[in-house]
């Protein structure tokens, strides 16, 4: 029986560490036969949540924020940040401190001038949906970017006291943080759900659209887009693939209500077509998760009792929304 040596058995034969004792400095070794990097993060917001990493191959995940950039809303693999949208309507009057209004929170896919068209009268998920006139339309636009690449930080500039030693560095909103802005020439996935507030047994809606235009030089060109599939609780979906042309510089959104009808738009969803996006939403007032989004944009559904134990569990698909769990738990009376 061969005797086992308890210090020395079983650690790594040849082990180098990455971080070696120079000229009493603790310096890294770049030696890439045995140490490969796993992760670079490549873009982070203002209160220090990470936005944006890459791999060792180049692959790309996004996350997008809300709630006064506290809570994730969007997660998508294998995209720039820049290349993702998602639009609920719910957080925009959540406010978490009426201290800062120097520093407003940025939203690259903007709704702001729509305000007055939120509404809780209907919603896929959540408690808000965009509600557009019957025969009337919202529209919001977005550049187009020719190539994706990391953060530009090169744009800082410095600045100075009267002795000529720094103050700090001075950045434009646009510097570090890039906005909304597809890739010209790529395919990008555009899905949403809309409802129509009538009183018919229809199967499914035909007389309201995602209009998406396309800016090139100084040529317009647009792509009508259509719901499809089958109605769940009265909400039919949106999702078509889109080829944005390469000489395009800016793009559009329309949400074109039927003309016969009032409409609700929600869960707005825009990403490049090799990738895949899970969207969340969450409620403003307790910030409890409410509803979470898969890869194809139907929701699961959490619901909870009043002292905020989740009794519910709900799933939305092509049949209908099913139940999938229930609980339900009380204290014995003495």
């Amino acid at each position: 029986m061969q005797n086992i040596n308890t210090r020395t058995n079983g650690t790594i034969k040849d082990f180098a560490p990455f971080w070696t004792l120079k000229n009493n400095n603790w310096v890294p070794s770049y030696d890439t036969t045995r140490w490969v990097w796993n992760s670079a993060t490549t873009l982070f917001n203002r209160k220090g949540f990470e936005l944006e990493n890459k791999d060792p191959l180049g692959r790309y995940n996004a996350g997008l924020y809300g709630y006064g950039l506290t809570l994730p809303v969007a997660v998508v693999q294998n995209s720039h940040y820049q290349e993702g949208a998602y639009e609920g309507f719910e957080d925009y009057g959540f406010v978490s401190n009426n201290c800062d209004v120097a520093c407003a929170e940025t939203r690259p896919f903007d709704f702001s001038a729509y305000l007055a068209k939120f509404t809780t009268s209907q919603a896929h998920t959540g408690l808000y949906s965009l509600r557009v006139d019957a025969d009337s339309m919202v529209s919001i636009g977005a550049s187009l970017q020719a190539a994706a690449a990391d953060a530009d930080v090169s744009q800082l500039t410095t600045a100075l006291d009267a002795s000529g030693k720094l103050k700090g560095m001075i950045a434009s909103k646009n510097t570090i943080l890039p906005g909304f802005a597809p890739l010209a020439g790529n395919k990008v996935i555009i899905g949403g759900w809309v409802r129509e507030d009538n009183s018919c047994l229809c199967k499914a809606y035909t007389r309201n659209h995602i209009i998406i235009g396309f800016v090139a030089g100084g040529s317009t060109s647009t792509i009508e887009l259509s719901p499809s599939g089958n109605l769940v609780e009265g909400w039919q979906r949106y999702e078509a693939v889109v080829d944005l042309p390469a000489n395009a510089t800016k793009m559009t959104v329309t949400l074109q209500a039927s003309d016969s009808a009032v409409t609700y738009f929600d869960d707005i969803r825009i990403h490049p077509y090799n990738a895949q996006m899970r969207s969340y939403v969450y409620n403003a007032v307790n910030l409890r998760l409410m509803a979470e989004l898969d890869e194809n944009n139907y929701a699961t559904f959490y619901e909870y009792d009043d002292d905020g134990t989740l009794v519910r569990l709900k799933k939305e698909t092509e049949r209908g929304v099913q139940t999938i769990k229930e609980t339900r738990s009380a204290l014995l009376k003495e």
